[in-house]
């Protein structure tokens, strides 16, 4: 893990636990560094890591929104995380907590998926109306009644998306970055750039970066509906390449740029996989996509990947 360098001696380890969150228990991955004398430590991001994969288990075993989705209701409305906060009646600073990560108690879960709809979060704008100057108050009814319809819900993220919703705008932001530091590349590579910053970034945080499912097909990991989601990026152009030999490939180009919404953890991740992977043609990290456990448990089926296949990975 790049953050996390070894002094002669250390090494990682890692090792089926089980902890109580919210006096329920939970199995996890716990990653760690031991040395030759067998003390074991864990660094702030390990730490991360590992408590983030209880947290995702928590949250979807009781239909708890995941921070995407927290901050999508925000988005919706046009609101400031602290507006959200006083509205629904919590803490000043509760609501962008919960954006960046905190989990939500289930009563504090279900007000914020109520207020998915337009009417009940009316509702709670207008019970929260004293707490607010007129002119305020006025602002925020006319921005909530702007909103186009209810917000709906996404598709609850799962082991299977690394725990993220998937955004065409985060995964056209990571393919522009791939091609600003390696060049234009041909879609049967990036489909393994991707699973490989997907896959990595969940074992380093607990969480994957795009919200992509990724299914063993015969050339390795590839997204879902890959075509599909090329062809919705935006500032990314999909072109038919020829080679002399009449062989062709779908090259992506980034043809503008897009606004930057990859925080540092992702960008590192990104950048630690460019250096990986430059150099390796398609053919090439399609054959070393084929050495990973998950690909391999997965492609006479073609199933999806889960990302918990993460802490088998040949690449770190």
């Amino acid at each position: 893990m790049e953050n996390n360098k070894l002094l002669p001696g250390e090494k990682y380890f890692q090792e089926v636990r089980i902890t109580t969150f919210r006096k329920e228990e939970y199995s996890y991955i716990h990653t760690g560094i031991i040395d030759e004398e067998g003390e074991m430590w864990t660094t702030t991001e390990m730490d991360e890591a590992n408590i983030f994969q209880v947290y995702n288990q928590y949250r979807h075993k009781h239909g708890i929104p995941f921070p995407d989705e927290i901050s999508a209701i925000r988005a919706h409305y046009g609101l400031s995380a602290a507006k959200m906060a006083q509205i629904l009646g919590f803490g000043i600073n509760q609501y962008r907590m919960y954006e960046d990560g905190e989990v939500p108690s289930v009563s504090n879960a279900r007000t914020i998926i109520a207020a998915r709809e337009k009417d009940v979060f009316m509702s709670f704008v207008k019970a929260s109306k004293a707490e607010m100057t007129e002119q305020e108050y006025q602002r925020i009814r006319k921005k909530v009644e702007a909103a186009d319809g209810d917000c709906k819900p996404m598709v609850q993220p799962s082991e299977y998306t690394g725990y993220r919703s998937l955004s065409t705008d985060k995964v056209a932001n990571v393919v522009r970055l791939i091609i600003s530091t390696i060049g234009s590349t041909f879609v049967t590579k990036m489909n393994k750039l991707l699973f490989y910053a997907d896959f990595i970034h969940y074992k380093r945080h607990g969480y994957g970066i795009t919200g992509i499912t990724y299914r063993a097909l015969p050339f390795g990991p590839v997204p879902e509906q890959w075509g599909t989601l090329y062809n919705s990026l935006p500032g990314i152009d999909m072109e038919e390449f020829v080679y002399p030999s009449g062989q062709s490939g779908i090259k992506l180009e980034a043809i503008e740029n897009t606004y930057n919404i990859l925080n540092e953890s992702e960008l590192s991740t990104i950048e630690k996989v460019c250096a990986l992977f430059s150099t390796m043609s398609a053919g090439e990290i399609s054959q070393t996509s084929h050495l990973e456990k998950g690909w391999i448990k997965n492609k006479d089926n073609r199933s999806a990947i889960s990302y918990q296949e993460t802490f088998a990975l040949n690449y770190d």
